[in-house]
């Protein structure tokens, strides 16, 4: 696995069509927006409601656009997608959440058990707690592992059921070496926090700083790493057919056009 190339490759590739940037850029920043006021009103009835369906409806389309950048990564695409086909963005998005609250079961009720041991019962159970703690630790740690397979491998076949696939899931990792695919996974968020902070600075300018954090970085950020994940799940595939075996070659936005 040629790490250097995915990573440039990833960096690269944002770049490649600023427009479409741009355009993503305008759901992030509702996305962002809509959440920053959540959370400072979240006590007044009212404002929450209008707020949540903005809120919702952003983050399906932010999630669902990425899930859209990695499939048509996988198929060859050099750019980001198009926005178009709304409607199909906003159920990939509902997808991608899904997957995430499936795999995230698990190592959420045991992360729950040990903090209501280590915070709201008696000291005896604090070490216990802290045992507890430490195990979901881990299994967050392997299930987000095979969780960034899962998403690609979604995004290639285009079902939701093809991110449950543990067993091809894993035989593409295999393919990879466990220790290589983390290693680049590792790398590839070390770099996104690094993205994150700078997001973070730029976002103290007032209202400016907001604005381009949201239309030129967070974007930036998201689409890197969805291709990184493309490119990571295109190096399972090298003793594969060429020709996709998905319905990723009729995926919304897979034509280049300047647009």
């Amino acid at each position: 696995m040629d790490m250097g190339r995915i990573l440039e490759d990833s960096f690269k590739y944002p770049a490649s069509n600023w427009k479409r940037v741009l355009i993503f850029g305008v759901i992030v920043l509702i996305y962002q927006f809509s959440l920053q006021f959540f959370m400072l009103y979240i006590n007044a009835s009212i404002l929450v409601v209008l707020l949540i369906i903005p809120f919702i409806i952003s983050y399906l389309l932010l999630e669902g656009y990425q899930l859209r950048a990695i499939g048509t990564s996988i198929n060859g695409e050099m750019e980001p997608p198009k926005l178009n086909n709304w409607l199909k963005m906003l159920v990939d998005g509902f997808k991608l959440f899904i997957v995430g609250l499936v795999y995230g079961i698990i190592p959420g009720i045991i992360l729950g058990v040990g903090f209501v041991l280590l915070f709201t019962v008696p000291s005896g159970l604090n070490l216990l707690g802290i045992l507890i703690l430490l195990l979901g630790l881990v299994i967050l740690f392997i299930v987000s592992l095979i969780m960034v397979m899962a998403i690609s491998n979604m995004a290639y076949y285009g079902k939701l059921e093809a991110a449950f696939k543990l067993g091809e899931i894993k035989e593409r990792i295999r393919k990879l070496g466990w220790l290589n695919y983390i290693l680049v996974l590792i790398i590839v968020v070390l770099l996104g926090a690094l993205l994150s902070v700078g997001a973070a600075f730029v976002s103290f300018i007032p209202i400016l700083g907001f604005v381009l954090a949201c239309f030129i970085v967070y974007p930036y950020l998201y689409l890197f790493i969805a291709r990184a994940y493309a490119l990571i799940y295109l190096e399972t595939m090298e003793d594969e057919p060429e020709e996709p075996l998905t319905e990723m070659k009729n995926f919304p936005g897979t034509e280049t056009n300047p647009n």
